[in-house]
């Protein structure tokens, strides 16, 4: 909460999104929602869409991303009820929409930008980490297990090292907090110090191309305004590690969660 409180929101954008990247079978990819938005509507992933796009433009030099929504069937009718309005809003969009993406298909690179809400994001976020770190405990008991694993390891040490490198968050510092208007890398909590300094790289990066601008531009042009015409800073009701309740929040609640609230006019930006 201290970016939103810190930058505001960017006009048009009314929810935050935590962009991961994440390792696949050709490229860096990105993920998100990642944590922040616990709670999304339609447009709220068509903004995250719009964002993760323009990240991975800037990020890994990809001219024309294209954008799949995590899904639990490639079919459009697949899903639930955010899922399903979210694929029609983003099958509308100016943006190279591939359609659902199944979690089995998340890194396989047959998408570049993977939108979904904070919930379900987060999770995929940890099980992918608790996955890797036991993958890896298991190749370091097997290659130790006898002098012919050992010799073996020796010969295969370099392969190890690449392998290691390409689902090494270090490598690409931390994950940006897209939506808020000011660059923020947010940074794991046990980051190295080459994590902090790829992070503050990519930092600069952002503010050497603009990358604020574009994103407000992007969102503009995309039409991906909230069906009110946004104009800044309604505060999500779940950033990771705070809660809030569903009432305090100034953008009407999804379906179900809770009672709705005046908007304010928006937020001040830095």
């Amino acid at each position: 909460m201290a970016a939103h409180g810190a930058f505001g929101m960017l006009p048009g954008v009314d929810r935050p999104a935590l962009a991961i990247a994440i390792p696949t079978r050709r490229r860096p990819a990105v993920l998100l929602d990642a944590g922040a938005s616990v709670e999304c509507r339609p447009h709220h992933l068509l903004q995250f869409a719009v964002m993760g796009s323009v990240y991975a433009r800037v990020a890994f030099d990809i001219p024309s991303p294209r954008v799949g929504l995590l899904s639990i069937g490639h079919e459009e009718s697949k899903g639930n009820e955010l899922t399903r309005e979210a694929h029609r809003l983003l099958k509308a969009a100016p943006l190279t929409f591939i359609g659902n993406v199944e979690a089995r298909d998340v890194y396989s690179g047959e998408a570049d930008v993977i939108v979904c809400d904070g919930f379900t994001g987060n999770v995929a976020l940890k099980i992918s980490e608790g996955l890797v770190e036991m993958v890896e405990e298991l190749l370091r008991d097997e290659l130790s297990s006898t002098i012919t694993m050992r010799v073996g390891s020796l010969l295969t040490r370099r392969a190890l090292r690449r392998f290691r490198r390409r689902v090494d968050y270090s490598e690409y510092g931390g994950a940006p907090l897209l939506g808020v208007a000011g660059v923020t890398i947010v940074g794991h909590g046990r980051s190295s110090a080459k994590a902090v300094r790829n992070a503050i790289a990519m930092a600069y990066r952002f503010a050497a191309t603009d990358f604020i601008k574009r994103v407000e531009q992007e969102i503009a042009a995309a039409g991906a305004r909230g069906p009110r015409g946004s104009t800044g800073s309604p505060r999500p009701e779940l950033v990771e590690g705070r809660e809030t309740r569903a009432s305090d929040s100034l953008e009407p609640p999804a379906p179900g969660v809770g009672p709705r609230r005046r908007e304010k006019s928006g937020a001040p930006r830095a």
